[in-house]
């Protein structure tokens, strides 16, 4: 299966980078957006409401168009593997299901940034006592972020993939997802290592390079790019695992009813 998954990544690496470029500029552009507006508190008067509400609605707009590729790009994955597809049938592929799992990925986001900042208040509280958590070095705070999304992964990979696969709701998804164990996927335990050891040597630049300044853009995308390519990757082992459980279950259900 994990070979299965690198050899799609090959044959579509347009769309793999698609999907990788926009995640990359979106978390830019939202770094950028945060580090203005707290630059702004400080200095002098806020950005105008209608400013503030224009880029509020391109900054929603982004996020939801990457959402939809990028589920257009697991959906397609797993009914078409290496057949490459245009930008404009990801989008039409990945449309029903981002509405169906908004809800579950804004509360796993929330589980997930509840957990970075506990690990950073008792973490970073035994390394750097009584250092305020603004000023955490950022290299230890992606290994947080790191550390949360290893905890949340079986949610995180496979209620997509179970809605994606059988077209049922991400609630549906997630009670379906007790029959299911990573374990059962051949090599994924071996693919997750690899993945988050490629995500935590991204973490290098942070520490051996200054965060201020222009260089900051190279160690939040080199970061953000191997965290989306991993998880790209990892997603879409599920997708087409959960897919061939699928498949089966249909050979077995059309077996039964020839001999019932």
């Amino acid at each position: 299966m994990i070979q299965k998954a690198i050899d799609i990544l090959k044959v579509r690496w347009p769309e793999v980078m698609l999907v990788v470029v926009l995640h990359v500029a979106m978390v830019l552009l939202i770094e950028d957006v945060v580090a203005a507006s707290e630059g702004m508190d400080a200095r002098g008067p806020s950005m105008p409401f209608w400013a503030s509400f224009l880029l509020g609605i391109g900054m929603i707009l982004f996020g939801i168009l990457w959402q939809m590729i990028y589920l257009g790009f697991l959906k397609t994955a797993a009914v078409s593997e290496g057949t490459p597809q245009q930008p404009m049938e990801l989008l039409r592929s990945g449309r029903p299901y981002f509405w169906r799992i908004l809800l579950f990925q804004m509360l796993l986001g929330v589980v997930v940034m509840l957990l970075n900042g506990a690990l950073l208040n008792i973490l970073g509280g035994l390394i750097w006592q009584g250092r305020p958590i603004e000023d955490l070095p950022i290299w230890f705070a992606q290994l947080c972020a790191l550390a949360g999304m290893l905890v949340v992964l079986k949610p995180m990979l496979l209620v997509p993939a179970c809605v994606i696969v059988y077209d049922i709701s991400a609630f549906a998804a997630f009670a379906q997802m007790r029959f299911y164990r990573l374990v059962q996927i051949d090599g994924i335990f071996k693919a997750i290592a690899v993945g988050f050891g490629i995500i935590a040597l991204s973490v290098l630049p942070s520490v051996l390079m200054d965060s201020e300044g222009p260089q900051r853009y190279i160690i939040s995308g080199l970061y953000s790019a191997a965290t989306s390519l991993v998880l790209l990757t990892l997603a879409m082992v599920a997708v087409l695992w959960v897919q061939q459980q699928f498949d089966a279950e249909c050979v077995k259900t059309g077996e039964e009813e020839i001999y019932a």
